[in-house]
């Protein structure tokens, strides 16, 4: 993981939250619905990776290539769902959360990682932000038990790393090993003030953990 990257803090964070709910509920045949360069392979024993567009897409490691909102699979087809920082990119998130509850099997969980706080990204593909209660409603509107919904890190994690992206723009000549040691510092002080006195409103993304019942 490089230091000096402007978001290395989020990608720590996420990689350890989702390494903990991968450990603690995959299990069976493992569904990675927008699985894009499959960042986090190695907390999977096997799985299939399902991509959206080729063109988009092209690098991508994909077994499958379909939508999120029309699964290219029978109904339940996977033990395990895992979908990271897709969600907000479906036009109707509704649909997909509804797709993923079909294609899960009885007592199978639906691991799901999305921004709450974050800036545009992947335009113009960027559609929706959520809130803990946001993806409760659309896990329980798809027929799916609220195993648990969990902030990563709060609000001097995300102003930190907001403010480190917006000093990206100044990371070029002279510049750049200047702005590089100040994330550094930043997201070190951020870290440490997130784990003296953590606000979590202001969570810059959930993982949310839910179950289909038997």
């Amino acid at each position: 993981m490089d230091l000096f990257a402007a978001n290395w803090l989020v990608e720590r964070i996420t990689r350890t939250h989702v390494r903990e709910a991968v450990a603690r509920y995959a299990k069976g045949r493992v569904l990675d619905a927008g699985c894009g360069q499959r960042p986090y392979a190695e907390f999977f024993t096997a799985h299939i990776g399902l991509e959206y567009d080729r063109v988009r897409y092209a690098v991508s490691p994909a077994d499958v290539w379909g939508s999120g909102m029309d699964l290219p699979f029978g109904d339940r087809s996977f033990a395990t769902i895992f979908s990271s920082q897709v969600l907000e990119h479906v036009p109707e998130p509704w649909r997909m959360v509804e797709e993923m509850a079909r294609v899960l099997e009885p007592g199978g969980h639906l691991i799901l990682t999305a921004p709450h706080i974050w800036g545009l990204h992947e335009v113009p593909h960027d559609y929706f932000r959520f809130t803990c209660y946001g993806l409760e409603y659309l896990a329980r509107r798809a027929g799916l038990e609220v195993v648990e919904v969990r902030p990563m890190a709060g609000y001097w994690v995300t102003a930190a790393v907001r403010f480190c992206y917006y000093l990206k723009r100044f990371a070029r000549g002279p510049f750049k090993p200047v702005v590089c040691l100040a994330y550094v510092q930043i997201q070190l002080l951020a870290w440490g003030l997130d784990r003296i006195h953590r606000v979590e409103s202001d969570a810059w993304n959930y993982l949310l953990v839910a179950r289909r019942a038997d």
